[in-house]
């Protein structure tokens, strides 16, 4: 058997990280709902949610995952288990929320899986999410996230064999540098960064960009905001208000030649 030495692992992760579907084709920042476009009537996570952002122009949306006890995805953001029971059952499953993405082909979804403290759970929660993208990946991009380091290295090592991507999010407290040197570090493709954090400290955008890491950066409501990300070059925006968000970064996409 040949051995492969610590240069060639490292060459091979970066010649496999170039070739997984980027999510990120063009200069254009892309607009991605906060867990799709919720409203009245309209819960987020939900099915219904991610059809909206997609019908009001955003690329795709990112949604929350957690297992159920019974190995179920359901896309959630506050503990499932605080939950009445027919509560959990109004949830989507990934698996349809997956679905609804899909259309329009070429639509991308991020997925953040839920930190877990249990290490049996975090194994379980990988294998469920390897099993639901196996069918679901080429016909989206998917890219999964997650705060915790070690549950988004199970799901990476899940995954190895399918075409989807993988994100360290920062928080809101975390020093951003870190966050991108440790997603660069775990084979990580992204980093999601609080626009909090990157206010404080810009300069991590351009160090991501430096490791071949694409970056998105999270909550992005104001004007004023998304044309400052954009400016900085950041791939893609997680937002609550899809329609305005698009039309800002268009306008910043056709002002930026003029500027060069």
């Amino acid at each position: 058997m040949t051995q492969t030495n610590g240069f060639g692992r490292q060459v091979f992760a970066e010649l496999e990280r170039a070739l997984l579907p980027s999510g990120w084709e063009s200069d254009r920042v892309r607009v991605l709902g906060h867990r799709g476009a919720p409203a009245a009537g309209r819960p987020d996570n939900s099915v219904a949610a991610v059809t909206e952002a997609l019908r009001r122009g955003a690329d795709g949306a990112e949604v929350d995952v957690q297992l159920t006890a019974d190995g179920a995805l359901v896309c959630a953001h506050d503990p499932i288990d605080r939950l009445p029971v027919a509560g959990r059952e109004s949830l989507a499953t990934l698996t349809e929320v997956l679905a609804a993405v899909q259309r329009p082909a070429g639509s991308s979804i991020v997925v953040e899986a839920k930190p877990v403290s249990d290490l049996a759970v975090a194994e379980r929660t990988a294998q469920a999410l390897a099993d639901v993208l196996a069918a679901a990946a080429g016909n989206a991009a998917i890219t999964v996230s997650s705060f915790d380091p070690v549950l988004l290295g199970m799901i990476r090592g899940a995954c190895a064999d399918l075409p989807v991507r993988t994100a360290l999010l920062g928080n809101t407290a975390d020093p951003l540098a870190a966050v991108v040197c440790r997603a660069y570090a775990d084979g990580h493709d992204e980093v999601h960064l609080p626009l909090v954090g990157v206010r404080r400290a810009p300069e991590v955008v351009e160090l991501a960009r430096r490791l071949g890491l694409g970056v998105a950066v999270w909550t992005v409501n104001r004007r004023e905001d998304l044309h400052w990300v954009a400016d900085l070059g950041v791939d893609a925006v997680i937002t609550d208000d899809v329609p305005a968000a698009r039309r800002e970064l268009d306008r910043a996409a056709v002002r930026a030649p003029a500027a060069a």
